[in-house]
């Protein structure tokens, strides 16, 4: 069979898929992956088919308005900035996932991409499924992803819950609407969809959906159907193929086990400002630090003794060598660390990540998560300290790790989907409006 998944993102959003298509192709599939050219040398090295989509993801976050969208707390604003950053790319996104996808037997779409897979879908007249990173199916257990879940109990909690996926799916389809209904008649002739084509399948738990991440980092709500599966994370291991500077083994090897500083491809409004903090907040706690420049989330400093500058390295290569990572909350490094069996303290940016900073507070693998807006030396200092100094939080550490290294995400995603492609089940195609 051949298959095509499409995501849209940063590094974080397309990692997990290169590993889910060396499991697909492992099982005798041929896939391609559909995402921005940014990312093709990565995913031509693993050996997985590579398919264009408009847009360079690092140039949109660094540009000003991609700033404020990082710098967003409001979540539907957020999704109203999300959309007006994209929406010069709209058009060109959907034809590039049509195209990607033909001749394939199936799509698999991120959730960001999902909306536009769905017209790829109905040319090609082949099923879909939403393969997401974070949740998206309506529950009264937690908010909406842009959301932390409220952490004490409240009368209409369930309620209040469903009604942010709820509001998300609505402000979603009143943003991008009108013009991807315009680029489906201009581009294939289609009519136009409503809420309930794109939505309704989703919200009512018709069709199945696979979840890369792990109920040991968010637990399975009980409103969940059947079609919902939950696989575990998609790990890519990279240090197989991947040797790190002599500079950075001999700063690891040399004294204990240093703290590790990096926020993915958060972009910051002042990476001076955010790079003095982590020194500081380092010097003061007397620990050695590696700090990740990433994409302009931090700048680089002169070297030191006790402070290595790095662009990046794999985390299954880094985080079993270090004693604790203070990141961004992006799913990907928080899976990483969980895996490590190390603490983690979350500085949540904007999107999902104060959703997965609230769920590592939950299971006791690191502090309060501590927002951008609130982070200063001290702060950090004292979560820095006052986590090391917890041997509760290592043991909870410890105990997750077991639990996720004995999990298959990939192997179990690849199970679902062949029941998917060979039970004969047959996809009913989103509805199409008039």
């Amino acid at each position: 069979m051949r298959i095509a998944i499409a995501t849209i993102g940063t590094r974080g959003d397309v990692q997990p898929y290169v590993a889910l298509a060396q499991g697909l192709i492992a099982a005798h599939h041929r896939v391609t992956l559909c995402t921005h050219r940014t990312f093709q040398s990565f995913v031509e090295a693993y050996n997985v088919e590579f398919a264009p989509l408009a847009g360079d993801i690092r140039s949109l976050l660094a540009s000003e308005a991609g700033r404020r969208l990082l710098a967003e707390r409001n979540p539907l604003a957020a999704i109203r900035q999300l959309h007006a950053l994209a929406a010069p790319l709209l058009r060109q996104v959907m034809a590039d996932i049509i195209d990607a996808a033909d001749g394939a037997n199936l799509i698999l779409a991120s959730t960001l991409a999902y909306p536009n897979a769905i017209t790829a879908a109905q040319v090609h007249h082949i099923p879909l499924i939403l393969a997401g990173l974070q949740p998206f199916t309506p529950t009264a257990e937690f908010p909406c992803a842009l959301l932390p879940p409220l952490r004490r109990r409240r009368l209409g909690r369930g309620l209040y819950h469903r009604f942010t996926h709820h509001a998300a799916f609505r402000l979603l389809q009143l943003t991008s609407a009108r013009l991807a209904n315009r680029f489906r008649r201009e581009l294939v002739g289609l009519p136009a969809l409503r809420y309930a084509d794109v939505f309704g399948d989703l919200i009512a738990q018709r069709t199945p959906v696979i979840y890369g991440f792990s109920e040991h980092l968010l637990p399975r709500p009980a409103d969940y159907a059947p079609t919902i599966e939950i696989t575990g994370f998609w790990f890519l291991d990279q240090k197989q193929t991947w040797r790190p500077s002599e500079e950075l083994q001999d700063f690891v090897a040399k004294g204990e086990a240093p703290i590790y500083v990096g926020f993915g491809s958060m972009t910051d409004r002042d990476p001076e400002q955010l790079t003095d903090i982590a020194v500081a907040a380092l010097m003061r706690s007397g620990r050695r630090g590696i700090l990740a420049t990433g994409w302009e989330g931090m700048y680089r400093r002169p070297p030191s003794n006790n402070i290595l500058m790095i662009d990046g390295a794999p985390h299954d290569w880094l985080f079993p060598r270090v004693a604790m990572v203070v990141h961004h909350g992006g799913v990907g490094t928080a899976a990483a660390a969980l895996r490590a069996g190390i603490p983690q303290i979350v500085t949540p940016f904007s999107v999902d990540q104060p959703l997965w900073a609230e769920m590592v507070f939950r299971r006791g693998v690191g502090p309060k998560p501590l927002s951008r807006k609130q982070l200063n030396a001290a702060r950090l200092t004292e979560a820095i300290t006052t986590t090391l100094a917890d041997s509760q939080v290592y043991a909870n550490a410890r105990r997750l790790a077991n639990a996720v290294q004995s999990e298959d995400g990939v192997g179990r995603a690849v199970d679902a989907i062949n029941r998917i492609l060979f039970a004969g089940r047959q996809f009913e195609h989103p509805r199409v409006g008039v």
